[in-house]
C-alpha cells in the first residue's frame, strides 16, 4: 500500500514543486513504484515533467486530475507515464478552482480525493501530491488522502510568518495528514540573515526541520527547465549532493541506489495505461 506525501506551503515560490518533482525521482530511481498528483492549478509540476518530451500535456487526450475528481474520469486510465521507470502522473488542470461551480459538493467532501484514487494506492508505493500555495478545499483534500506533510521554506522573514500559520493549521487537523518534515530551502549558507533564520526556524519548530538543507544555486532552475531532475543534470552538483541527502533523511534512500538508476534508466516515452493498469 502506497505512502502519501503532500508538498505543502501557504506561500509561493519556495521551491514547493521542484521539490516534490526531485523528491519523486529519486524514489522511482531507487526503484519504487511512484505516482505524482498534481493539484496545483498552475501545473508547473505537469509542465516539467512533460517538458524533455516536447508534449503539450493538455492534448494529449488523457484526463487531466479535474476530471477525476468530478467523477468523469477513471483515476486508472489517466495515468500518464513520464518517460522514466516506475514514475508516472495524474496531470494538473486549470479549472481546479473553478471545480465547485460544477459540483458544489467537492467543498464540503474533503474525502473526494482519497476515494477516487483508493483504486491506485495498492499499485505504488509512493504517492506524492503536489498541493497549491494556499489553505483552501484541494489543500484539504489532499491532507485527507495522504498521511504526512513535507513543508518547504526559505530562510526569510516572511516565509516564517507563514509557518507561524500553516503549522498550528496542520497540527487542529488531527484527523488529516501530520506534519513530517519542514525542508528549508534556497539557503544561502555564507550570509548571516540566512543562518539567523534557519536557526530561528529550527529552534521555533525542534525536532521538525529536516537536518539537510537545500543550498540554493541555479542548477534546480536548469534542470527543471531542461524537463530533468537535478540528478540527470549535474549529479555532481551541490543540489543534487544536497538532495541525495535530504531524501536519504526523509525516506531512507541510498545515494548509490539513485546513482546506479540513473545509468540505467530508460529512454523517455509517453504513453497512457491501458484500461485496467501497466501490464
Amino acid at each position: 500500500m502506497a505512502k502519501g506525501f503532500s508538498f505543502l506551503s501557504k506561500k509561493g515560490g519556495v521551491g514547493k514543486t521542484t521539490l516534490a518533482i526531485n523528491c519523486a525521482h529519486a524514489l522511482a530511481f531507487s526503484g519504487y513504484r511512484t505516482l505524482l498528483v498534481d493539484l496545483d492549478s498552475q501545473s508547473n509540476l505537469s509542465k516539467h515533467l512533460m517538458a524533455r518530451a516536447g508534449e503539450d500535456f493538455r492534448k494529449s487526450g488523457t484526463p487531466d486530475i479535474a476530471k477525476i475528481l468530478l467523477r468523469r474520469a477513471d483515476p486508472l486510465d489517466s495515468r500518464l507515464e513520464t518517460g522514466w521507470e516506475g514514475l508516472h502522473l495524474l496531470t494538473g488542470s486549470v479549472e481546479l478552482e473553478d471545480l465547485p461551480m460544477f459540483d458544489p459538493k467537492l467543498t464540503r467532501e474533503p474525502a473526494r480525493l482519497r476515494q477516487v484514487l483508493e483504486p491506485l494506492f495498492p499499485e505504488y508505493d509512493y504517492i506524492l501530491i503536489d498541493c497549491p500555495p494556499a489553505l483552501n478545499w484541494i489543500t484539504r483534500m489532499a491532507l485527507m488522502a495522504t498521511s504526512q506533510v513535507v513543508v518547504p521554506t526559505q530562510p526569510e522573514a516572511y516565509a516564517l510568518q507563514g509557518l507561524e500559520d500553516l503549522v498550528p493549521w496542520l497540527d487542529k487537523m488531527t484527523a488529516t495528514a501530520q506534519l513530517f518534515k519542514i525542508v528549508i530551502n534556497m539557503h544561502r549558507s555564507q550570509t548571516q540573515l540566512h543562518q539567523s533564520l534557519a536557526a530561528k526556524i529550527e529552534a521555533a519548530y525542534p525536532e521538525r526541520v529536516a537536518r539537510q538543507k537545500i543550498r540554493l544555486t541555479i542548477d534546480l532552475a536548469e534542470a527543471a527547465r531542461a524537463g530533468l531532475s537535478v540528478f540527470e543534470y549535474a549529479p555532481a552538483s551541490s543540489a543534487a549532493q544536497d538532495l541525495y541527502a535530504l531524501c536519504f533523511e526523509l525516506f531512507g534512500l541510498s545515494p548509490e541506489s539513485v546513482r546506479e538508476k540513473i545509468r540505467g534508466r530508460l529512454s523517455p516515452a509517453i504513453t497512457t495505461f491501458p484500461p485496467g493498469g501497466p501490464a
